[in-house]
């Protein structure tokens, strides 16, 4: 138990203070730039043939290089990204989101969502989207993994992957994301 203790206070000590860094830093630490979303959308698509396959159905692309995700029972996440149509950039993206749940740790990871109709893709750009969806994050073999679970909203209009995950979050969650036009 005490050593458990230690853990916790060391745990907590370690997350308040990343709570006490300004806006400016995070937004700093989250810079991409274009050349970094192309990349990210070449990886994945050499990754695994299936992502290669949704990337030709979908409209358009929002990817993000490079997002970061920290929880403690409520957490959240932010990313910046870029709104890929036709293979040409149309927007700068932003998303922050929030999460509710058993959850513990952090880590940063690649995600891009894939556009599955215009019409999406039209709110996206006049707009902002926001979606709902558990996710399940866990260990596996050293490695940390997300799988997408369900999501209530628009169905099968956007499809999400993540990969390139470092650091370790652990639990299952119930989380709401934003995701709207950079001004």
């Amino acid at each position: 138990m005490k050593h458990f203790l230690i853990f916790l206070n060391i745990f907590l000590l370690v997350a308040c203070s990343e709570l006490t860094r300004t806006r400016d830093e995070l937004t700093q630490n989250a810079q991409v730039f274009e050349e970094d979303a192309f990349n990210t959308l070449k990886l994945a698509k050499s990754f695994n043939p299936r992502e290669s396959n949704i990337y030709q159905r979908s409209v358009a692309q929002i990817v993000f290089p490079k997002a970061v995700k920290g929880s403690l029972i409520f957490g959240g996440n932010y990313a910046e990204g870029y709104l890929i149509e036709n293979e040409q950039i149309v927007e700068e993206i932003r998303m922050v989101g929030g999460n509710i749940g058993p959850n513990i740790g952090g880590q940063s990871y690649s995600q891009i969502t894939y556009i599955m109709d215009s019409e999406t893709l039209f709110e996206i750009k006049t707009g902002q989207k926001f979606s709902l969806q558990g996710t399940a994050s866990y260990a596996k073999s050293g490695q940390s993994l997300t799988d997408i679970f369900g999501q209530i909203s628009d169905g099968q209009s956007l499809t999400t992957i993540i990969f390139n995950q470092t650091g370790y979050l652990a639990g299952i969650s119930f989380e709401g994301t934003y995701i709207s036009v950079k001004k």
